[in-house]
């Protein structure tokens, strides 16, 4: 597995398993977006990673969007939802299959904004890590 899928994998468990997200969105926490899902619902949007590499230390510098879509009254659910995010990164270690350690995952940005759809609005939080490759 690559260390991009495997930040994506831990991310998305992560996620799932945290009591303060899954109170906003339930189950609704996916890989792609999905057609049919009740609002609103978070997947995974533009991941970037950087080889940082330093002295005889293999490192991968990660940042994944996450999406959260939902109606225009779900705007307080969304902001929750974020400060939910923001907490879960920051309450426990995030783990990912080996051979990746993540070191000091972190939501760096968040914002929420209308679409050209008048009815939905739009979450966007980018999470931030530095990634260990262990042998």
């Amino acid at each position: 597995m690559s260390a991009e899928a495997a930040f994506q994998s831990g991310l998305l468990e992560h996620l799932r398993s945290d009591p303060g997200v899954t109170a906003q969105l339930e189950a609704r926490i996916f890989d792609q977006p999905r057609s049919g899902v009740r609002y609103p619902f978070l997947y995974l949007g533009r991941a970037e990673s950087e080889a940082v590499d330093a002295s005889e230390t293999q490192l991968i510098e990660m940042r994944q969007t996450l999406l959260i879509r939902g109606r225009r009254d779900d705007s307080e659910t969304i902001k929750k939802a974020l400060g939910a995010i923001r907490e879960a990164l920051d309450a426990s270690p995030l783990r990912l299959e080996a051979p990746y350690t993540p070191i000091h995952p972190r939501l760096v940005y968040a914002d929420l904004f209308s679409t050209s759809d008048s009815r939905i609005v739009q979450g966007l939080a980018r999470v931030r890590a530095m990634v260990q490759i262990t042998s």
